[in-house]
């Protein structure tokens, strides 16, 4: 009885949402789903079969290269359009190809071709996917639409983590890319069976919407460089996070010993736990707020937060602890961002430059990754810890939140 009594109220929960809403909270979940395991297993992965920092880290900047050029051509795409559905199939059968390419690597070349289609299918992915959130969401607030389709793709990178480890680990090394392929076939079903209602919703809400948000606004908002600034350092953290760490960890700091494959999952994976039970009361409590403080929380817990993991490396038995508090601080960090950053980039941009600003926000999510795993890797093969990362990390965001408060405030 108390079952069918919690059904009944996550299905009423659910259904509060638009359908088309829900529509997308489902592709972005099987979009993440899928991801997850790519995203943060992946490094281990080639690090086991022998590949050195440097070489993952160098695929992850190619990756990052090939999604700044797809990126703009996706934004231009969208804003000329309007349309979702064509850059959503095309990434999800780019994406089974980088799969299928990880599935037949044992060396440098096939990794970096792997890599290569991976980052042209996030550069067509993203752009899209957010692009679609705002004009499904209506009558609901877009910062608590945004909210929805995050808990739902850290629902999808948890699982997709979770289950990615334990199938590495207990059944086949390469299984995250095979659960990939599956969830690329999902999101092409899913937009092929609604390609109707997807349409019809673009058509209905666009100039609805973009004309409640800014009343044609033509020039960017006075204050976009430092936001997008500030963005751009949130999201190299975040990027340095989930490329760096499980490396870092594995390898031992400089006092601190060596975690073993298992504990470093397992530390990731509580990381994931915690934004997918975060997520939502913190992006709806966020919502309620001015629209930078979501900005300023963020970069205020990614500066104590990586002042912790470097803290950690001069440890040894207390530095477990001090990575799971630190990863709590980055999960509340990173729920607070991801709904407040997309938000505030779709609001600042003229009314024609909708497609490309969110092009822009998905860039700074790439330049994370440029240079960043590629010099992190360099400093791991060099040194044999990322302590330097972590401070430069800690002292950036710091800065960067100290001028944003005395700038916009």
């Amino acid at each position: 009885m108390i079952s069918q009594n919690s059904f009944q109220i996550s299905k009423n929960w659910w259904n509060q949402f638009p359908y088309s809403l829900r529509l997308i909270t489902k592709i972005r979940f099987y979009g993440a789903f899928g991801a997850g395991g790519v995203i943060y297993l992946t490094s281990l992965i080639f690090n086991n079969i022998g590949l050195s920092a440097t070489v993952i880290g160098l695929g992850f900047t190619i990756s990052a290269i090939i999604g700044t050029l797809t990126r703009f051509f996706t934004g231009n795409y969208l804003n000329k359009t309007g349309k979702i559905q064509l850059p959503l199939i095309t990434s999800s059968i780019l994406s089974i190809i980088a799969s299928l390419f990880f599935i037949c690597s044992r060396d440098t070349f096939l990794y970096i071709i792997g890599q290569s289609f991976v980052g042209a299918a996030a550069g067509i992915y993203w752009p899209a996917a957010e692009f679609g959130v705002p004009y499904f969401c209506h009558p609901i607030d877009t910062r608590k639409a945004y909210s929805l389709v995050r808990s739902s793709e850290a629902l999808g990178i948890f699982l997709g983590v979770f289950l990615g480890g334990f199938m590495t680990n207990f059944l086949y090394s390469k299984s995250i890319f095979i659960n990939d392929i599956f969830c690329m076939f999902m999101i092409t079903y899913l937009i092929s069976k609604n390609n109707c209602s997807i349409k019809r919703n673009l058509e209905n809400f666009q100039e609805k919407f973009v004309d409640r948000i800014n009343n044609g606004q033509s020039k960017w908002n006075k204050n976009s460089v430092i936001i997008i600034l500030s963005i751009l350092l949130i999201t190299t953290s975040l990027a340095l996070i989930q490329v760096t760490l499980p490396l870092d960890l594995v390898k031992g700091g400089l006092y601190r010993n060596a975690f073993s494959k298992e504990i470093t999952s397992l530390i990731i994976s509580f990381q994931l736990i915690l934004l997918l039970f975060l997520q939502w009361p913190v992006g709806s409590w966020i919502s309620k707020k001015g629209r930078l403080y979501g900005l300023k929380f963020s970069l205020v817990n990614f500066s104590f937060a990586s002042f912790l993991l470097f803290f950690s490396t001069y440890l040894n038995v207390p530095a477990f602890y001090l990575i799971c508090f630190s990863l709590v601080l980055v999960s509340l960090g990173t729920a607070s961002f991801l709904p407040t950053s997309t938000d505030l980039v779709f609001r600042i941009a003229p009314s024609n430059k909708k497609g490309f600003a969110l092009a822009l926000l998905s860039q700074c999510f790439a330049m994370g990754y440029f240079f960043g795993p590629f010099i992190s890797g360099r400093i791991l093969d060099l040194f044999g810890n990322a302590s330097i990362i972590w401070l430069s990390i800690s002292c950036c965001c710091f800065i960067v939140f100290v001028i944003l408060y005395r700038r916009l405030f």
